[in-house]
């Protein structure tokens, strides 16, 4: 499955030409073939919305009688035709297969900062992979991240990527590449496990340091600038954005949160016990500042997919609740739900 929208990302960047666009086409297409599934998810919240007030009536005259509160539920469900499941399912499909589309961006990155870093060490400049006012699409959109990998983003690149990246180059790269690093050792291109691919990231990023146009890359204004006594962060010359797609995840976060609510939502929030409330509040806050963190410590093209997603997600919640909200509802068989 990663394989195949794998290749159905390549395909697109084949046409587009361009990273950052191919990530958010491929996001929306993927949302896409999601939608029936956003639907019939919607469509479970708004009918669940719309039977709260009875709900609700049963919860309070059947404070004292637990059993019989669940058997009069349950009775409502199915003369509602609601399935108390209906809203869990779609939401435990969907999870493995934007798990598994993050799984193919982020072995596309892994091998784009592979190549970098080796181009780096061979005294080459690699060509980035911008995006609008992102200069590098596999490193994070802020004033704190360099343009160029790492040495915590090579540690991160798994030993089977490393392997396929080395096999994909001709002789006569490898043969440069084992000439600029200092330590280098037969076999060491051989990564099989792990603790080989840290030694590699490590020989890759020292050899890397003594380039001048990696050196040039990761030169810095300020350097281990000390915040509020707990973060440490670094100022390059060469910044890498603009801190612009943090800000927008958490914006279309708030916004696509909205979205989603189902109208009328408040009023039957109001029925809720306050412990309930707090923790809603509490949530709305959380996913933002969520977002921005793992847009922070991501690359720009992870916050691509991310922002994308929360504007599709928020614009089609929006029409679908629009579609349902208008739509006239049929005669219900509730009556005698609420008779002794």
């Amino acid at each position: 499955m990663t394989a195949m929208l794998r290749s159905v990302l390549d395909f697109i960047y084949g046409i587009i030409g361009n990273y950052g666009w191919s990530i958010a086409i491929f996001t929306i297409l993927i949302r896409v073939v999601l939608l029936p599934l956003d639907i019939k998810n919607k469509k479970g919240m708004i009918k669940m919305q719309k039977m709260q007030p009875k709900i609700n009536a049963l919860q309070k005259k059947y404070a004292n009688d637990q059993q019989k509160l669940q058997q009069k539920q349950m009775e409502l469900f199915r003369n509602e035709h609601y399935n108390p499941m209906s809203g869990c399912l779609p939401m435990l499909i969907q999870l493995p297969i934007l798990w598994i589309m993050f799984g193919a961006m982020r072995s596309l990155a892994n091998e784009q900062m592979a190549h970098q870093i080796i181009q780096y060490v061979c005294g080459e400049t690699p060509q980035l992979s911008g995006w609008l006012w992102v200069k590098n699409v596999w490193a994070s959109d802020s004033l704190f991240a360099a343009i160029v990998p790492t040495l915590q983003n090579l540690q991160q690149i798994p030993a089977d990527v490393w392997s396929s990246v080395l096999s994909s180059l001709p002789q006569e790269t490898l043969q440069t590449l084992a000439a600029n690093i200092p330590n280098y050792t037969e076999g060491m291109f051989a990564v099989a496990t792990n603790d080989q691919a840290q030694a590699l990231a490590q020989a890759l990023y020292a050899a890397a340091e003594l380039q001048p146009t990696y050196q040039a890359a990761m030169e810095m204004l300020v350097s281990n600038l000390n915040i509020l006594l707990v973060f440490n962060i670094n100022i390059y010359k060469q910044y890498n954005g603009l801190l612009i797609l943090p800000a927008l995840a958490a914006i279309t976060q708030v916004i696509m949160t909205k979205f989603t609510q189902p109208q009328g939502a408040d009023a039957a929030n109001n029925a809720q016990n306050a412990q309930s409330q707090s923790m809603n509040s509490f949530m709305k806050y959380l996913f933002p500042l969520m977002s921005i963190w793992f847009c922070l410590i991501s690359s720009a093209s992870f916050a691509i997919y991310w922002v994308t997603s929360n504007i599709t997600a928020g614009i089609s919640n929006y029409v679908i609740a629009k579609y349902y909200d208008n739509k006239p509802e049929g005669t219900t068989a509730d009556q005698g739900v609420l008779k002794a």
